[in-house]
């Protein structure tokens, strides 16, 4: 078997089959917190992921509706999202909402 060697530029002989480890950069495995979500979601009824996805969703919204006193416009941008998309999430998931004066609201 012959060993192929080349020269970096200042000089060096390196081996040309030795790589270098890849840099891992951040550690990607979810929180202890998400894996308990995970498992309860999980342990009640086994859903598809797009259902688990869905449900999360609908909950993120209602209480972000909830907090802003049913005011999509500001629900969408807490959010970070266009206020139509917001308003056919609302209907797909068919969310129901009472709006409260703008005296009650709490930001």
């Amino acid at each position: 078997m012959r060993l192929e060697r080349h020269y970096t530029m200042k000089g060096k002989r390196t081996n040309a089959n030795h790589q270098k480890p890849k840099k891992t950069g951040r550690n990607h495995r979810p929180s202890n917190r998400i894996l308990q979500v995970i498992n309860l979601l999980l342990a009640e009824n086994p859903m598809h992921l797009k259902k688990v996805m869905q449900e999360v969703e609908k909950g993120i919204i209602m209480r972000t509706l909830e907090k802003t006193g049913g005011n999509q416009r500001h629900a969408a941008k807490l959010l970070g999202l266009k206020y139509t998309t917001l308003n056919e999430k609302v209907k797909r998931y068919q969310i129901r909402f009472q709006k409260r004066p703008i005296d009650m609201m709490v930001f």
